[in-house]
């Protein structure tokens, strides 16, 4: 009787991500986390970005309602799961004395004419009172919370969000809402390249086609830039309020 030797698992190929990583060399350890370095950003958690708006704008314009509504179910889905994640991040947040900052898309003028240029090409003016510039409820900023105003993608184009920041002391940010492909990545982009610590949770936040909130979460996770409401939730129960000396 004969047997047969046991093969070896073939060898992983050597794909990309194993060439990027060996241009990583002399690395820095970024500052330790903490509850006096630390800000939970909330960006555009308004009624423009929830299912509900878009409904109303898809009727006015002569869409069939069972079809708006089909069209929007997967969206829909995910938006819910994310503003409750995102609520789940900002109550532990007050809990931990992490300060959040609320960032919406909202002119500084009664007719819009502060707007940004892109926003103003794309028919996107929202002065303050507006359809669409209300906070929704579960993440509504409380009386002592801070709020951004901006008429752009990014959180830090045209507004005092970084020399607020800095005058706070803060270094880290963790990122929540709305779009994951564009307002909360350009935000995130734009924070890194400031040099803030700056991670986004991967499921306290979602955009208008999955594939592209995938992709977006891929990309940047691979960097060590996402973390999952879980994760937060551990990171600010377990953070102290300064370095270790």
């Amino acid at each position: 009787m004969t047997t047969s030797t046991p093969q070896a698992p073939a060898a992983k190929p050597i794909g990309i991500d194993d060439i990027l990583v060996t241009s990583f060399v002399n690395a820095e350890l970024p500052p330790a986390a903490t509850l006096k370095n630390t800000a939970l950003l909330l960006i555009d958690i308004q009624e423009l970005a929830e299912p509900a708006y878009m409904l109303g704008n898809a009727l006015a314009a002569g869409i069939p309602e069972d079809e708006a509504r089909m069209a929007l179910a997967d969206y829909e889905a995910r938006f819910n799961d994310a503003l409750d994640n995102a609520a789940r991040v900002l109550a532990a947040a007050r809990v931990a004395g992490i300060p959040p900052i609320h960032v919406k898309i909202q002119a500084l003028s009664c007719d819009g004419r502060d707007t940004g240029l892109l926003h103003s090409r794309m028919g996107w003016r929202y002065p303050p009172g507006v359809r669409g510039t209300r906070f929704l409820d579960p993440t509504r900023p409380n009386n002592d919370e801070m709020i951004i105003t901006k008429t752009a993608s990014g959180a830090f184009t045209g507004t005092a969000l970084d020399s607020t920041l800095r005058n706070m002391g803060i270094e880290h940010l963790i990122v929540v809402g709305f779009m994951t492909d564009e307002c909360v990545e350009t935000t995130t982009r734009v924070a890194l390249d400031y040099g803030y610590v700056a991670k986004i949770v991967s499921d306290a936040t979602t955009t208008y086609h999955a594939e592209s909130h995938r992709n977006t979460i891929s990309k940047l996770g691979g960097y060590g830039f996402t973390q999952t409401t879980d994760e937060t939730l551990a990171q600010f129960a377990a953070m102290p309020e300064t370095a270790p000396a």
